[in-house]
């Protein structure tokens, strides 16, 4: 994984894998749907590869996203080309709430590649999916006593090329 660690800001994704990540999202409606993305790096950005969704245990799956952690443990130890996470939000623009924010440190670590998408009511008879991407950023953040440093996490818009 340490491939994907650089300057990266495309994500290649094929129309099948965001059709998979479609599907599973309205078959959540209306909770929000959330589960994980695997690839690799490729020029000049990451391909999204493959798509797995997961169960969504959030205590109010209607506007909150909480990974199984079962099966989010499986994907971290069996999964070596797990690179980030996709959510959806059922009612609401596909950019970061504050409660992704809050949560984005319990991933961050591990993952680059943040997904979220929204349904596309407007779309004629074929569902579709408005998504977004991010790419987690850490920064290093000194204590003014300079006895520790934090690291910050932040998303940072990413471009999303269709295949």
């Amino acid at each position: 994984m340490a491939a994907l660690h650089g300057q990266q800001n495309t994500f290649f994704i094929s129309s099948s894998i965001e059709q998979e990540m479609s599907k599973h999202m309205y078959n959540s409606l209306p909770q929000e749907a959330c589960g994980v993305v695997l690839g690799e790096a490729a020029a000049g950005g990451i391909r999204i590869s493959r798509f797995q969704p997961i169960r969504n245990v959030a205590p109010n799956p209607l506007h909150h996203f909480s990974l199984d952690e079962a099966e989010w443990i499986r994907c971290i130890f069996n999964e070596s080309q797990l690179i980030g996470i996709f959510h959806s939000h059922p009612h609401t623009n596909p950019v970061p709430s504050d409660q992704d924010l809050i949560a984005l440190p319990a991933y961050a670590g591990l993952i680059q590649v943040y997904l979220i998408g929204t349904p596309d009511w407007t779309s004629g008879s074929e569902p579709q999916m408005h998504l977004n991407g991010y790419q987690i950023q850490a920064n290093i953040v000194d204590d003014p006593s300079k006895e520790n440093q934090q690291k910050c996490y932040n998303l940072q818009p990413a471009q999303l090329r269709m295949t």
